[in-house]
């Protein structure tokens, strides 16, 4: 044997092989026993991050007392704030030590209008959904319910243990004052069910938190849809039947079937399809008493949903909270034709450890652009977000090509090929445009919806994968970003054998999301293990080209429970899969992704479809840019297509407003060519007639973001006479004057329908 040239003798072979091995064992303890010392430090109660959870076995061993003997008592201040607990219902106040503002988490005295199961549910800190046999319609809550509180002071706060006797259910809570902050845990660990065919359906955390009845106090309930919105704390009189319940990540389509948009309205009361929950948090304003407080979900956010209740809706209080899901119900066929059913509940809870951070606002901060500041802040200090905004672009997306029927077979529909996007971009530049950033759709063998794609192999029709390349290539030098869209998430059961690797639903059946269109009438969802190895073989393929670049849907705004081969996998397991997916092509590829997920922004190069409205509820008072404000200077933002908005004027000044950079979709041949494909919904997109747009919005707009580039908005005020104001941190101020007639504001006059970029004065 040799080494570096020079014979080893074998006995001292052996002995080095010995050494090595010792040193191995060695460095494997002292990993072990960082790992150990870190664990425990975690488990501290003095822990100094308080982001995590005590250790379970540290709590239990806490002196417990009574909770009758804290009846508004202070266990815990600082130099801002106090926390006031009762412990027989776990009612707790958070009051402003310097303005006297005071937040409740119970009704002291109801009105007088409501069952006792309702009063039990306002005047108790935590209630329960109850599952019982197959009925989910019971509520365990502290009032009404036989139960035990034990209460142990903790630094800053206090641990509770709470047990309903009567259904065998216990539980731990952990609150704890910190600076502005709130933090409330609930460890999946303190869970326990100890009755057959009793179970916790959902924990309903401090629902009545920042309360208020009917019109006694101003202000409002911030919601995430969409971008943000409004609900008044205003006298509904009684006009509205349903408030907001909508589930954090959108709908789980492991238990919930997708309907048609049109069959929204009785259930939500609305007349378009409702938009995900982008961003774990919900908030309330008291605007007269300046406090409020943003709430985000940081634990849990998988499995449960935001809901807002205006008064009127069953009680006359305005009320806004977290709801954390362990179980369901669902309806499982017991044949292959649907003729019978039964009714089951999910074997096995949901394992989370809940948390919940509420942060308070207050003075002139206790506003909604107050919380979204906040929420910047957290997303920079808690979340580890760095600031990826540089430089203004357009995007300019293009769809390759598409597929017809046509007698037994597909037909080819080439709609826009490497060389006309070359002649677009030449075009574009003649006028003075090169600062793009295209998404380029459809690219692939097969078109736009042969699914998955499984290699990097262009169309023929759009030039072949050397002239892809190539064009990619030249976008490189000219300081053009150019991305690849794909989908990892999709497969086409009508190009592609899917008996395998393939999601079902919790009852078993397969999961298949509807199209309503003519070519292609459904796709499957792969399993996000299919879905990374399809993905992992992509992005091997497009590193070999020298291309690192990538446009991602799909695993960026879907979350969902799954069965497959007999096996059941929760949202947090999709979660894992799909975080763990993205992180590592993050390491790799620059990527822009389509309304990702708050735990996806991290890995985010640019962020693509930004909602600019909201999905219109009829209990919204008020549309706000919550997230545009938090996100502005992190990350690029860029609008869904300017294509098929009604009213473009508004757009465009909505933009300004929001910061949010426009986006086309754009084909060199017409789009009546796509009539009779799955693109069907693309009714207006010819280069020629968007040419002039793309030039007037991007010549616009790039001095707008250049007046306010790498700054963070500090404040959003809406004006009486229709001007909105927005001002950021380097001192830049822009008025937007949405009313049909000129006006001014801070000596500066802005015409109608028209804005103004001005300096703080």
């Amino acid at each position: 044997m040799t080494y570096n040239g020079t014979y080893i003798p074998k006995k001292h072979r052996t002995a080095g092989i010995i050494i090595s091995l010792i040193v191995v064992l060695i460095t494997a303890l002292l990993v072990i026993f960082a790992l150990l010392k870190r664990n425990t430090d975690r488990g501290s109660l003095t822990e100094t991050n308080s982001r995590n959870l005590m250790d379970t076995k540290a709590l239990e061993s806490l002196e417990f007392a009574d909770a009758r003997d804290f009846n508004e008592k202070l266990v815990a201040e600082n130099d801002d704030y106090e926390l006031y607990l009762t412990g027989s219902n776990l009612s707790i106040t958070i009051r402003n030590k310097k303005t006297g503002a005071v937040i409740r988490s119970t009704v002291a005295e109801d009105d007088g209008k409501n069952n006792a199961q309702w009063v039990g549910f306002m005047k108790s800190g935590i209630a329960l959904n109850v599952i019982n046999g197959l009925n989910d319609a019971g509520m365990a809550d502290l009032i009404n319910d036989e139960n035990e509180i034990k209460i142990a002071p903790v630094e800053n706060g206090f641990y509770a243990k709470v047990a309903f006797t009567k259904y065998g259910f216990s539980l731990g809570v952990l609150v704890r004052l910190s600076e502005d902050n709130l933090l409330v845990e609930i460890p999946d660990k303190t869970i326990e069910e100890t009755k057959e065919g009793l179970y916790i359906g959902a924990i309903n955390l401090f629902p009545f938190l920042g309360y208020t009845y009917l019109d006694e106090k101003p202000g409002y309930m911030l919601i995430p849809d969409g971008n943000g919105a409004l609900i008044y704390l205003n006298d509904k009189e009684g006009r509205l039947s349903g408030g907001y319940s909508q589930m954090i990540y959108g709908d789980d389509t492991g238990f919930k079937d997708t309907s048609t948009p049109s069959l929204f309205w009785d259930k939500y009361q609305t007349v378009n399809k409702e938009k995900n929950i982008l961003a774990p948090v919900f908030g309330m304003i008291h605007t007269e008493e300046g406090i409020g407080f943003l709430g985000i979900v940081e634990g849990g956010a998988q499995r449960a949903s935001i809901e807002a209740y205006p008064n009127g809706v069953t009680m006359n209080y305005n009320r806004i909270y977290p709801k954390f899901i362990l179980r369901k119900l669902y309806v499982q066929p017991t044949s292959n034709s649907n003729v019978g059913t039964i009714t089951l509940a999910e074997r096995d809870r949901t394992h989370m450890d809940i948390r919940v951070r509420y942060c308070f606002v207050s003075g002139e901060d206790a506003d909604y652009a107050g919380l979204a500041v906040r929420f910047r802040k957290y997303l920079l200090e808690e979340m580890g977000l760095t600031p990826k905004e540089e430089g203004y672009k357009t995007r300019i997306d293009f769809l390759g090509s598409e597929r017809e029927e046509w007698l037994v077979f597909k037909k080819t529909v080439i709609m826009t090929s490497a060389d006309q996007i070359r002649e677009i971009y030449d075009e574009l530049k003649d006028e003075g445009l090169n600062d793009i950033l295209t998404v380029y759709k459809g690219w692939q063998k097969g078109g736009l919806y042969d699914l998955p794609v499984r290699n990097y192999r262009a169309d023929k029709s759009v030039g072949g994968t050397k002239e892809l390349t190539k064009l990619i290539k030249e976008c490189e030098n000219r300081g053009i970003d150019f991305y690849l869209y794909h989908d990892p998430l999709r497969i086409n059961p009508e190009e592609n054998n899917t008996a395998f690797n393939v999601v079902k639903r919790i009852d078993k059946r397969l999961y298949e999301e509807p199209t309503y269109m003519y070519v292609y009438d459904r796709f499957l969802f792969l399993t996000p293990r299919r879905s990374n190895y399809y993905l992992n073989i992509l992005q091997n393929d497009l590193s070999k080209a020298g291309i690192y670049k990538l446009a991602l849907t799909g695993i960026t705004n879907r979350l969902f429970s799954y069965s497959y081969s007999g096996q059941y996998y929760s949202r947090t397991s999709t979660y894992e899969d799909y975080k763990a997916m993205i992180s590592d092509a993050g390491k790799t590829f620059g990527l822009a992704m389509e309304q990702p997920f708050a735990y996806l922004w991290k890995y985010a190069d640019n962020f693509l479809d930004m909602p600019v409205g909201t999905s219109d509820f009829i209990f919204e008072d008020e549309k706000v840019p919550f997230l545009a404000i938090a996100l502005k200077g992190i990350l690029p933002l860029y609008s869904e297509y300017v294509n098929f908005e009604a009213n473009k004027r508004e757009f465009f000044l909505n933009l300004i407003e929001m910061g949010i950079r426009p986006s086309f979709l754009i084909t060199y041949e017409d789009s009546s060519r796509l009539i009779y494909t799955n693109s069907s919904d693309i009714y207006s997109s010819k280069f020629v007639n968007y040419k002039d747009e793309i030039i007037l919005y991007s010549d616009e707009l790039k001095k707008v973001f250049e007046a306010v580039e790498g700054a963070f908005i500090t404040d959003h005020e809406r004006l009486d006479n229709g001007v909105t104001i927005v001002s950021y941190d380097n001192g830049a101020k822009i008025y937007i004057n949405y009313s049909d007639t000129m006006q001014t504001v801070d000596g500066i006059p802005v015409e109608a329908m028209s804005y103004k970029v001005g300096e703080a004065r």
